[in-house]
């Protein structure tokens, strides 16, 4: 037999029995199972990766639905619930207070069910559950009059409700990061549910039977969003998070506390539009049908913002984007303010829904950057907490007694005065905080 040599087999004698075709039969199998084991994984990771990817992009559509079906549910309360409780009997005062709760109770509970997300990985449970539980307790309203068990309703909804669009906006940017896609293209069909609620039910409803509105909004959140929750696509994040570090790296950063601050701000001059837009329509003789086509309009002309803005805005930065939607709003808010005719608050609700648009990709986007891995629900949260916390609480009661005491021109001229100021704070935030890079 012939002397196969093989690198670390110099003979026969190497191996027992002195057979150099067992020798080389030896090395050859040892040196292809270690091939084997080199290589084996390679082929599973290509099946493993495309299906991550085509379940994210699965993600992406229910993601949409989730928020047409949200968003829709908001456009059915939200522009006529003051008007609702204006037929109560409420005044002024008694609207801006039950207003200011619901921002108050937002500023711990997105926190904390950003934080319960983040800490447990428990993102859709927790998105189920809030949905769910503001779709039961919303009917509840239809079955109450008087102030303070209306007050008490509204502090339990804001509970559950106010943290659903953060949790879905950082299950969106996940999402999106894995699949290159835009946020603004998922977030145009919250847009989308919006302007087909408001326009539709604007037809639809009179002041002596909203009841519908709570009827719809009800069954949006606790049937289609609860099992919609179950269908989102959430990967989770491998090791135990840190909450405290996460909120701590975010406290260093002045840019990111200038921006929340900023927040804050226009949360005051969005609470007094969102409460008292319906109410200023109506006072200068405006109908039910035009205030939901207003909020239609609002609707219509932040879409394609949202839907083109990935391709419009990617030469700029988020920050100046933030920028321009804070300083529009200023405008937009002062036009309100000096409005005499119902037509002339329609061009200022699309005008404010260009800003809304502009503002609010460049500021999920701005937020989802600057959160550390593993935190992007908590980032998100302390957003919503900030401009629909505490802004808004605070909007909502100065509106109050401003609506009593000067009217819609009061109201938006204080608002435009919030918007002005949030825009020069977030200004310095960012020259102090250069070092901190959250531009693309």
């Amino acid at each position: 037999m012939a002397l196969y040599w093989m690198p670390g087999v110099r003979s026969g004698r190497d191996v027992p029995g002195g057979c150099n075709f067992c020798a080389y039969l030896v090395v050859f199998i040892e040196r292809k199972c270690t091939i084997y084991r080199q290589l084996r994984p390679v082929p599973s990771l290509v099946p493993h990766v495309a299906a991550d990817v085509a379940q994210a992009r699965r993600g992406l559509l229910v993601a949409k639905l989730y928020y047409f079906c949200f968003f829709g549910a908001i456009g059915c309360l939200v522009p006529f619930l003051n008007v609702y409780l204006a037929e109560q009997g409420l005044n002024g005062a008694q609207i801006g207070w039950l207003g200011s709760m619901a921002p108050l109770i937002a500023l711990t509970a997105n926190p904390f069910w950003g934080a319960v997300a983040d800490r447990w990985q428990a993102h859709r449970s927790v998105l189920a559950l809030c949905a769910w539980m503001a779709g039961v307790i919303s009917l509840l309203f239809l079955t109450v009059r008087s102030f303070w068990p209306l007050m008490a309703l509204v502090i339990v909804l804001s509970f559950f409700r106010t943290p659903i669009a953060s949790l879905i906006d950082s299950t969106v940017m996940d999402l999106v990061r894995r699949t290159g896609a835009h946020y603004g293209r998922q977030r145009t069909w919250g847009s989308v549910g919006f302007v087909g609620a408001t326009f539709g039910l604007g037809q639809l409803l009179s002041l002596d039977n909203l009841d519908l509105a709570f009827w719809l909004h009800g069954l949006l959140l606790a049937v289609a969003c609860t099992l919609l929750s179950f269908l989102m696509p959430i990967q989770g994040q491998e090791g135990k998070v840190s909450v405290l570090a996460g909120l701590r790296h975010l406290a260093r950063s002045r840019g990111y506390l200038s921006f929340l601050g900023a927040m804050a701000l226009l949360g005051i001059g969005t609470s007094s539009y969102v409460n008292f837009m319906g109410l200023h329509l109506l006072g200068l003789g405006g109908d039910e049908r035009l205030l939901g086509l207003a909020w239609a309009l609002n609707g219509l002309a932040e879409a394609p913002i949202m839907f083109l803005g990935g391709r419009w805005f990617a030469r700029f930065q988020y920050g100046r984007l933030i920028q321009a939607g804070l300083m529009g709003y200023g405008l937009v808010w002062i036009l309100l303010a000096l409005a005499t005719t119902p037509s002339q608050l329609m061009v200022g609700a699309f005008l404010s829904g260009l800003c809304y648009g502009t503002f609010w990709v460049a500021a999920v986007s701005y937020a989802s950057e600057a959160a550390p891995p593993g935190l992007s629900a908590t980032a998100q949260a302390l957003v919503g907490a900030a401009q629909a916390g505490v802004g808004w609480s605070l909007g909502a009661v100065v509106a109050g007694y401003l609506w009593d005491a000067a009217g819609g021109a009061g109201v938006f001229a204080a608002a435009a005065v919030a918007s002005v100021l949030a825009s020069l704070l977030f200004a310095w935030g960012e020259r102090q905080g250069r070092g901190m890079d959250l531009s693309r």
